[in-house]
C-alpha cells in the first residue's frame, strides 16, 4: 500500500505564484525595461503583509490520507483500487482548498497594500501641498513664471527665469559684482539670424554676464579683436 500511495498521482505540482496574483508579486517592467514604481511598491508591501499573515497563521501542506485509505481497505473491506481512488480524490479536494486559501491570502494582502500605499500617497501629496503653501518662494516663483509667459517665453524658459530671479541672480552678483550683471537674454542664441541682429545692440554691455533662459546658462559678452560675441557658459 505504501508503494501505491507514493505514485506520481499523489504528488502536488504547480507554481505558488500562479492565480489572481500572477504578475503582481513578481515585478514586471515597462516596455523600455524600467520598473513601474507604483506596482513595485505595491508588490513589496503586499509580500511584507503576506509574510506576516503566514507567520501568524501558517498553512500546513496537504497530506496524503494514508489513514483513510488503510481504514477503508482493512476495516471497511474496500477493494484496493477503490480505496486508493477515494484517497486520491480526498487529497485533491484538500489541496484545492489549501490553494484557494493561499490565493485568497494573496488577494487580501494585495488589497491591504494597495489601500495603505494610496493613503500614504495622498498624505504625501497633502504634505507637499501644505509645504508649498507655507513657502513664500512658491508664490514668487509662480509670479515670475506667469510674467515671463506673458512676455512671450515658453514654459521651460519661464521656469528657468523664475529660478534665476530667485536664486541664481543673487549668487551671480556676489561673484562678479552687481554692475556686471547684464540681465536676461530675450532672444534665442541658437538662431543665427537673431544673434546677428541683436549682438550689435549689446556692444556697450561688453564685460557683462547674461542669463540665457533657453539653455539655463550664464554667458559673458566679450570683444575679441573687434568681434563681439558671447563666451562659453560661466560657472
Amino acid at each position: 500500500m505504501a508503494r501505491i500511495l507514493k505514485r506520481p498521482m499523489f504528488r502536488s505540482g504547480g507554481s505558488p505564484n500562479q492565480g489572481i496574483m500572477e504578475g503582481l508579486v513578481d515585478r514586471t517592467g515597462f516596455e523600455n525595461g524600467t520598473e513601474n514604481p507604483f506596482k513595485t511598491r505595491v508588490s513589496d508591501r503586499s509580500q511584507q503583509i503576506l509574510d506576516i499573515i503566514n507567520d501568524m497563521a501558517p498553512v500546513a501542506k496537504t497530506k496524503i490520507p494514508y489513514g483513510q485509505v488503510g481504514a477503508d481497505m482493512f476495516l471497511g473491506d474496500t477493494p484496493l483500487k477503490e480505496a486508493v481512488y477515494k484517497g486520491y480524490k480526498q487529497y485533491k479536494s484538500d489541496d484545492a482548498q489549501r490553494t484557494a486559501g493561499l490565493e485568497n491570502r494573496k488577494a487580501q494582502a494585495a488589497g491591504l497594500a494597495m489601500s495603505d500605499i494610496q493613503k500614504e500617497m495622498m498624505l504625501e501629496k497633502q504634505l507637499k501641498a501644505q509645504a508649498a503653501k507655507n513657502d513664500p518662494n512658491v508664490d514668487r516663483k509662480n509670479k515670475f513664471i506667469n510674467k515671463s509667459i506673458d512676455e512671450g517665453y515658453d514654459l521651460p524658459e519661464a521656469e528657468r527665469i523664475a529660478e534665476y530671479q530667485l536664486t541664481i541672480k543673487a549668487e551671480l552678483q556676489n561673484k562678479v559684482d552687481r554692475k556686471r550683471v547684464g540681465g536676461i537674454l530675450d532672444f534665442d542664441m541658437s538662431d543665427p539670424a537673431q544673434l546677428k541682429k541683436r549682438i550689435p545692440k549689446l556692444k556697450d554691455k561688453v564685460g557683462s554676464f547674461f542669463f540665457d533662459p533657453f539653455d539655463g546658462k550664464i554667458k559673458l559678452l566679450t570683444n575679441i579683436n573687434g568681434v563681439v560675441r558671447f563666451s562659453e557658459e560661466f560657472n
